[in-house]
């Protein structure tokens, strides 16, 4: 086999056990089958990937690097250095641009591969957890963090981790519920701009929402 046609092989068993994780998820899915939906023999998804655990974490890790590669390529990514050299009105930018990102990510038109691969992760969790909790929702947690202890100064570490929770889980609550609400709705799929106003709104409310945080001392102290 040449260079070419082994990475061509490795691309289709990647592309393949995608598609049947995300419909299928970690348990549900038969190397068997990526193997056939690759149209390749079941040795060479064995002889590329070595076992269905290796090619799932090879599938994550591709999805990890392209939400990486997005948030760089659309300027909602700081080094903590840059960011404390940033003014209030370019951190809320930052927020703002970052939510964007995910909720087009999760949303769609058409909804990102990730948003259904980490739902069924959550609903059915494979031994692979560990690994995307360390190496992608720790990092990107981490990452809203440090936005919002810039954008709010004063705040507890423990408020400022609940914060970046806060903000995460507006953004994936419209794909964890996607099927109500596009009944509620009324539509087949979330129109095409759903997830820029959305960030819009998830941005000033988050901000509204650690500001009243930060005053809470201010307004108990004056109450007493």
């Amino acid at each position: 086999m040449t260079p070419a046609s082994a990475r061509a092989t490795k691309d289709r068993l990647l592309s393949a056990a995608a598609a049947l994780f995300a419909e299928r998820g970690f348990h549900g899915t038969k190397i068997r089958d990526i193997a056939a939906r690759a149209k390749v023999n079941l040795a060479a998804g064995h002889y590329h990937y070595g076992s269905k655990k290796a090619l799932y974490l090879a599938v994550l890790r591709a999805q990890f690097a392209e939400i990486r590669a997005i948030l760089a390529a659309r300027g909602a990514t700081r080094s903590p250095g840059e960011l404390a050299r940033l003014g209030r009105r370019e951190l809320v930018e930052l927020l703002r641009a970052r939510v964007k990102v995910m909720l087009e990510m999760l949303l769609g038109p058409p909804p990102g591969l990730h948003g259904t691969l980490m739902q069924r992760e959550m609903c059915d969790p494979s031994e692979a957890l560990p690994v995307i909790v360390d190496e992608f929702i720790r990092p990107v947690m981490r990452e809203m963090e440090e936005i919002v202890a810039q954008l709010v100064p004063g705040l507890g570490r423990k408020t400022v981790e609940r914060c970046a929770i806060s903000v995460a889980a507006q953004a994936y609550f419209y794909r964890s519920v996607m099927p109500a609400m596009l009944l509620m709705l009324g539509e087949p799929a979330y129109p095409r701009g759903f997830g820029r106003e959305l960030a819009d709104h998830v941005a000033e409310f988050s901000l509204g929402g650690m500001e009243h945080l930060a005053a809470a001392p201010r307004r108990a102290r004056r109450s007493a």
